[in-house]
């Protein structure tokens, strides 16, 4: 992994007379093969035992505990798996499985709504649009054609690019990104 960016948060808290520390890693980087950096955030939490030693007791994609320890983060914590752009990792053939045009997934425009990051009220709007813009899908016209078009037209790339602004000014730059 080539790494970007990233930053560190610890806290110490108690929970049922016991105490615990969490540690927070939120990264940008260069994953494997791909061409494009990707936002991540993961964590840890440890419990210290009555022996003194440091116990793991969760770990990974935590993210209701991270957001309920450092609020603050919410911002990175919603950005997780998108590009250095802010789009969402498969923004669009995602916005078409959750909208119901697969055979796998009927319309869930609570999950089409937080894979787009935008109100349910709006991924309702959207999908109406399509409906009545796009009409019936073909091999040559395909629903992820149709979520690519209608997030552009809604100025989701915008507004996916202005999260993402945020949430690398949340992280110290190890090495600049080169266009």
């Amino acid at each position: 992994m080539k790494l970007l960016a990233a930053k560190e948060w610890n806290k110490v808290f108690y929970q049922g007379g016991e105490k615990y520390r969490i540690q927070v890693k939120a990264e940008l980087g260069i994953v494997g093969k791909n061409n494009k950096p990707y936002f991540s955030i993961g964590g840890d939490i440890y419990r210290l035992a009555k022996n003194g030693r440091k116990v793991w007791e969760c770990g990974g994609c935590i993210h209701e505990e991270i957001v309920k320890h450092f609020p603050q983060l919410q911002v990175l914590v919603d950005i997780h798996l998108a590009d250095d752009e802010g789009v969402p990792m498969h923004a669009y053939t995602n916005a078409a499985y959750w909208a119901g045009q697969t055979k796998y997934q009927k319309f869930d425009e609570f999950k089409l709504a937080k894979h787009l990051r935008i109100s349910p009220k709006l991924a309702d709007d959207m999908m109406d649009y399509i409906v009545n813009f796009w009409g019936e899908f073909d091999e040559i016209t395909t629903p992820a054609m149709a979520w690519e078009s209608t997030c552009k037209d809604y100025g989701l790339l915008e507004q996916w690019l202005e999260q993402a602004k945020v949430a690398k000014s949340m992280l110290n730059v190890l090495e600049e990104v080169s266009a």
